[in-house]
């Protein structure tokens, strides 16, 4: 028999009285401005028509998908030119803002409202209309409408040079934007003016996705959509596929830690479970691809809070693949109020700056995610000064750990995995094997070792031999030619570090408090409790790093490895001095401007687009995507734009899962050998915080290290410093790479042998056929 608590009548009226007083102050949700002043506004509205995308659509689709077809198109209604070069005109719908462009020598045409069959339910054909999808929230959830769902919404059109601005009023919730569309030589460009942005009522506006249809192709043509998730993917179009629920939306450049909700599922305050292993979008960059036509679309102005979009079929009965960015002008996250619960709260001020997209229109066989990744590239080395390199040959990376600190029953005790000594015989080793072309990167080396006194790097930790040894260690590096980088961490100390001062020098987020980002555990993808690490602010990592500058110059080291800085970026929502996304890319950007100075060589991890032309080397490219059901291909984009630009590796490979098939990718695409090693075996690791570092003894790895450099150099001897200027898929897991000089690599990841092209490749494994001779 269950036994009750007895509870005073009194207890049980309190208890009642201030439950309907935290519901009467927080009804719906609140803005952080409102967080702020324990007051929050209930808006009034309409229930609104959700899924405008479809990530964010609430109803399952109906088990079958029943598109009706007449056979009859609507026609094209963009027929007013407002803008002309040698190559395109530029058309305008003057009731939709839509546009079409057409190339006059060839005749192609691109439509940003493709035509669709007349069968089309009235209201899906004025969304594919819509040049504009919006979202929106009155400070409890997001609701979403779109330019032409109200016959109110104003839509007024003006000439400007070499195109066509489009402003329009959403009357239903007091909005104002316009779109400037602008002609270029090869595409055009579609840009938000911040000016035009305006917020008269008490909604306020959260996104805005612009052309999400543009180029979209119908499910029956041969084509597929381009989204850089990781190395790149591709979403191939088909008539038949399962059945989807969402579509693909994800934050260039990763989440911002600084949102909790951006990085998994928030439990309680403070508490959260981390999202699923992903992989992240490092370039601003999207594309669809259909018969002989295709195009390439760059986020050149707010990509730092842009999602990249892209939605099979089906969604919402419509028969279109479609791709976008869509640019958040506030992002959302959540806070706990005593017993009340979760309470969402949104960014008061809204995030500035224009928006803009750089389309390159495409056609012939450059127009697949080959010729986008050859376009991009052809940007990058035109607007960010990317150069081909002059050196051919590729080093082998070797990444050294040189001490971290092991928990003992009581207090820590500094383990020394690698002295400078010892690297200095690391090298001989490798030179007693004829290998010379090294690139090591020493990591905890500086106080207290991996997890140490950061941001502050100086002294050198004197266990590993201290600021002489490390001196004469950079000397020698550098007479037997090897290059030699240090590893530093200005972006996110562990939290014991002494170095800072988190209550003035950490992020924080929308509840004001400093954040703290743990590393997630494996099997839970809980935080854990004993890593947990502070994100500092922007311009405080930024002097951090240039005041130290110097030092390393004196040291005589090559560079410098920026750990975090090519694939961490986020926002402080201090109110007494707060920093965008923005704001920290252009800071590191000109960090590492002034780094130049100081150093030879810069090296980041994964690397962010922003970060190209500006860096020597990129650690752990993304070499495979995050594998979405609705994704059909991984492929190398990444690789193909940077490949004989900068040199590159993928996951070191005494850290690989499978190590044949990794190392056949890294074969696929282009990467150098990297090892990441302690001179001291790996069971020094207990009770430290790298359990990831499972295999690290130079001992166990050094013959093998030089079987496999051996191997990718007898192939760099053939591809080294050559761009890739086609990869393709022969068969069933057999694929191609073609470089600049007719080199091609053919990899076969199946067990048994295949034969292709009137070529033999063995079960996993590859051959090299040099201009047509193997």
């Amino acid at each position: 028999m269950f036994q009750y608590e007895k509870i005073s009548r009194k207890n049980i009226f309190i208890f009642f009285i201030c439950t309907m007083l935290i519901f009467s102050l927080f009804p719906q949700g609140i803005f952080a401005e409102d967080a702020e002043n324990d007051a929050a506004t209930e808006a009034n509205s309409e229930e609104k028509e959700t899924g405008s995308d479809g990530e964010n659509a609430e109803a399952a689709p109906p088990k079958e998908i029943v598109i009706v077809e007449t056979g009859e198109l609507y026609p094209i209604t963009a027929t007013k030119k407002v803008a002309e070069n040698s190559s395109l005109e530029l058309y305008i719908d003057e009731v939709n803002g839509n546009i079409r462009v057409v190339n006059k020598k060839s005749g192609k045409e691109w439509l940003g409202a493709p035509q669709v069959d007349k069968g089309i339910l009235p209201n899906n054909k004025a969304f594919i209309d819509a040049p504009v999808h919006i979202e929106y929230t009155d400070g409890s959830s997001i609701s979403q409408t779109y330019t032409l769902k109200d016959k109110e919404n104003e839509i007024e059109t003006s000439p400007i040079e070499n195109g066509v601005r489009v402003d329009f009023t959403i009357k239903e919730i007091k909005v104002n934007f316009a779109l400037e569309y602008t002609l270029t030589e090869d595409g055009f460009e579609v840009t938000i003016p911040d000016e035009s942005v305006k917020e008269s009522g008490t909604v306020r506006l959260t996104s805005l996705d612009v052309l999400p249809f543009f180029h979209a192709a119908d499910r029956k043509v041969d084509g597929e959509v381009f989204v850089p998730d990781g190395s790149g993917a591709l979403m191939k179009v088909k008539e038949k596929h399962p059945q989807y629920f969402k579509g693909y939306s994800e934050p260039v450049y990763g989440p911002d830690p600084t949102f909790a909700i951006e990085l998994g599922d928030v439990m309680a305050q403070g508490f959260t479970r981390g999202a699923a292993p992903k992989e992240k979008i490092a370039l601003p960059v999207f594309g669809i691809h259909q018969e002989d036509t295709g195009f390439l679309g760059i986020i050149t102005k707010g990509d730092e809070t842009a999602n990249i979009t892209a939605t099979p079929s089906g969604i919402r009965n419509i028969p279109l693949y479609r791709a976008g960015a869509k640019f958040f002008y506030r992002k959302q996250d959540v806070m706990f109020i005593g017993s009340s619960g979760i309470i969402p709260l949104f960014q008061s001020q809204r995030i500035s700056g224009d928006k803009r997209v750089k389309y390159i229109l495409l056609e012939g066989e450059g127009s697949n995610y080959v010729g986008m990744a050859h376009a991009y590239r052809d940007y990058l080395i035109k607007e960010s000064g990317m150069k081909k390199l002059v050196e051919k040959e590729t080093p082998l990376f070797i990444e050294l750990v040189g001490g971290i600190l092991r928990d003992e029953i009581i207090g820590k005790t500094f383990i020394d995995l690698t002295t400078f000594e010892q690297a200095k015989r690391i090298i001989d080793d490798y030179a007693d094997k004829g290998i010379n072309s090294l690139a090591i990167t020493f990591k905890g080396w500086s106080k207290k070792g991996l997890y140490g006194n950061q941001p502050d790097h100086f002294p050198v930790e004197r266990k590993l031999g201290g600021k002489k040894d490390l001196e004469d260690l950079a000397y020698y590096a550098k007479k037997m030619g090897v290059t030699l980088n240090l590893d530093v961490n200005y972006v996110r100390p562990f939290q014991d570090s002494k170095g800072l001062t988190p209550r003035k020098e950490g992020v924080r987020g929308i509840d004001r408090d400093v954040t703290k980002n743990p590393n997630y555990r494996v099997s839970s993808r809980l935080g854990h409790n004993q890593q947990l690490f502070y994100l500092l602010k922007p311009k405080k990592s930024s002097e951090y790093a240039l005041k130290e500058a110097s030092a390393y110059q004196d040291l005589g080291i090559s560079g410098v490895h920026l750990s975090h800085v090519g694939n961490l970026l986020y926002t402080d929502l201090d109110t007494k001095n707060p920093s965008s996304r923005e704001d920290m890319k252009d800071i590191w950007i000109n960090t590492i401007d002034q780094y130049k100075d100081y150093v030879d060589r810069i090296s980041v991890d994964y690397g962010f687009g922003y970060l190209l032309g500006r860096i020597d080397e990129i650690h752990q490219i993304p070499m495979d995507s995050s594998n979405f059901v609705y994704l059909d291909e991984t492929v190398p984009f990444y690789q193909i734009v940077i490949h004989g630009v900068i040199p590159y590796t993928g996951k070191p490979s005494n850290l690989r899962n499978d190590g044949k098939v990794e190392f056949l990718k890294a074969i696929e695409y282009g990467a150098g050998p990297s090892f990441e090693l302690t001179y001291k075996p790996t069971d020094h690791l207990k009770r430290t915080m790298e359990d990831r570092l499972f295999s690290s003894d130079y001992a166990y790895w050094f013959n093998r290290s030089v079987e496999e450099y051996e191997e990718f150099r007898k192939l760099e001897e053939s591809i080294g410093g050559e761009l890739i200027t086609n990869h393709e898929q022969l068969a069933k897991n057999v694929y191609k790479t073609t470089y600049e000089n007719g080199t091609q690599v053919i990899v076969n990841y199946n067990r048994k042998a295949k034969s292709v092209d009137g070529h033999t490749i063995e079960g996993q494994n590859y051959t090299v056929i040099e201009g047509g001779r193997k």
